[in-house]
């Protein structure tokens, strides 16, 4: 049976009051869901908190009986609305019909939690990579407790037999086998691949079956049990499954909705948190056969190619990406702002490439301040020289594309955002504005992308590099950034490297009354 979404909510004892997620139906009888599906039962039940609380990861157990009439109402959609929108259909007739059967729109049945265990890796990845990070600005304490919690709930159908005291290890091991056997799944994420997210947000059935697409944007932890997406994702959404869109443009299920909001260091997060189903389940399951790997809808040499070449610069305290634009010569570009302290501190430039002796695949190089634009004034442009000799050839460079952006089309960022120690973190997005002196894209980028470059989709041209995104009200907008179009570096940096001129960098700064004024744009920015 193919895996579906489904809303599942407690049933409360206030009317109408909604605390719900989303769930996967991976059988007639089964779902599997997230731990947050308990969050507002936890909070004034001491019984069931100290169960949650004294979890052991990897042990799955059945709820104690006190706990298992924990009742349950869930709502599956039939969609008997399909049939309604005929070309001879009125207005009038179908705001009626729509009102007639909008009771009608869902099933409604009762089910029971069976089984609910603590996965180890998400566990691990949760407590060391992300222990700064907050996922709820209240109850976070219980947020914490319940991200990596797996629950299994069983419907009660009418007709059936079984009762859940009967259903052992051995059953609730065969029923979630079904995700990973007798189908293909993704075992790891490809970065850069489209995934799609069908979730019910804030747990309302009126938002069943909602579908958000973006792309893995990156893959981390143990065993790469979480993945972040730029696809956007809302409360409620929790326990949603995520597919990847395969070259066939099937959907393969690999992950569900762990964490649609966070914050690090109080920036509000974009990325929506995904628990790699796979992974997750061979842990518990102990199965490591059957498992095939399934390329997503990405070019892959555009992302090794990001991987080659895009850097991560670090100078005192503070630290961003760097774009390398010629290898020969080591020469690198970013921005001003992220060597702020450079008179100070020196310049680290961090590499993710193999090493001649191949012991490593980061390497860390002191760099060169050869020029940055005085503070303050456009362009927010800084360049970098390493000596690249210890470093494997097959480190690449990103080539400079030409003038003719387009509003609307596709591009890539990648930087390091929130991470220093891993792969860039991909991101996609669309030109929304351009202009001679500014490149605008929706592309998710936060705090540490700043030098990041923003590719052309199809070809990996280098449009531009990224400088800074908004923030309004001491919020930050993650999808309104601004870059430095490569027209405006292209000649200078090109006429650098191939002369060793510095002097030829001074046109990177500007006094341009209209570039000042397109930069100054009376809104505080930050990154």
């Amino acid at each position: 049976m193919t895996p579906i979404n489904v809303s599942i909510s407690l049933v409360e004892e206030v009317i109408n009051e909604i605390h719900g997620v989303s769930g996967i139906r991976v059988s007639n009888n089964w779902i599997l869901t997230h731990g947050m599906l308990l969050n507002s039962k936890i909070i004034h039940d001491t019984e069931l908190f100290n169960v949650i609380s004294a979890l052991v990861p990897g042990e799955l157990i059945h709820l104690p009986q006190s706990l298992n009439q924990i009742d349950f109402r869930v709502r599956i959609q039939t969609r008997p609305w399909a049939e309604m929108t005929t070309a001879s259909t009125t207005t009038t007739t179908i705001k009626e019909k729509v009102s007639n059967e909008f009771y009608k729109l869902f099933e409604k049945v009762n089910g029971s939690i069976i089984y609910i265990w603590r996965c180890p890796l998400l566990a691990d990845t949760l407590e060391n990579l992300f222990c700064a990070w907050s996922f709820a600005k209240n109850t976070q304490k219980i947020n914490k407790i319940l991200m990596s919690i797996f629950v299994l709930v069983n419907i009660n159908h009418e007709n059936e037999t079984k009762i859940m005291n009967e259903y052992n290890i051995e059953d609730i091991h065969e029923i979630l086998s079904h995700l990973i056997d007798d189908t293909i799944c993704l075992q790891n994420p490809t970065r850069g691949a489209i995934v799609e997210i069908e979730s019910t947000p804030f747990g309302n059935p009126i938002f069943i079956d909602s579908i958000s697409q973006g792309i893995v944007s990156n893959v981390l932890g143990t065993n790469n049990c979480v993945m972040l997406t730029d696809a956007n994702a809302a409360p409620g959404c929790e326990g949603g499954p995520v597919y990847l869109i395969d070259q066939k443009k099937s959907r393969i299920i690999c992950g569900m909705v762990i964490a649609p909001l966070s914050w690090c260091r109080t920036e509000w997060v974009y990325y929506t948190f995904v628990a790699c189903i796979i992974p997750c389940l061979r842990r518990l399951l102990n199965k490591w056969d059957n498992i095939k790997n399934v390329n997503g809808i990405v070019e892959q040499k555009l992302t090794d190619r990001l991987d080659e070449s895009v850097v991560l610069v670090r100078c005192g305290a503070e630290w961003g990406s760097g774009i390398l634009l010629d290898r020969d010569t080591g020469t690198i570009l970013t921005c001003s702002h992220v060597v702020n302290e450079a008179t100070n501190k020196r310049i680290k430039v961090v590499f993710h490439c193999n090493t001649i002796d191949n012991y490593s695949d980061m390497l860390n190089l002191w760099a060169t301040l050869v020029y940055r634009t005085p503070k303050g004034q456009p362009y927010d442009v800084a360049v970098l020289k390493v000596d690249l000799k210890k470093i494997d050839r097959a480190l690449n460079t990103l080539k400079i594309g030409n003038c003719n952006v387009q509003r609307g089309e596709l591009v890539m960022c990648a930087g390091f955002p929130f991470f220093s120690s891993t792969l860039p973190t991909i991101t996609r997005g669309n030109v929304s504005n351009v202009s001679a002196c500014m490149l605008q894209t929706t592309c998710c980028v936060q705090s540490g992308a700043s030098g990041g470059p923003i590719v052309r989709f199809d070809t990996g041209e280098l449009l531009g590099m990224v400088v800074c995104n908004v923030i309004s009200s001491n919020t930050l907008y993650p999808r309104l950034n601004m870059a430095i179009p490569a027209a405006v570096f292209k000649d200078p940096i090109n006429e650098y490297i191939k002369t060793g001129d510095v002097s030829v960098l001074a046109s990177l700064s500007t006094h341009d009354i209209t570039v000042s004024r397109t930069w100054n744009f009376h809104l505080p920015s930050k990154i």
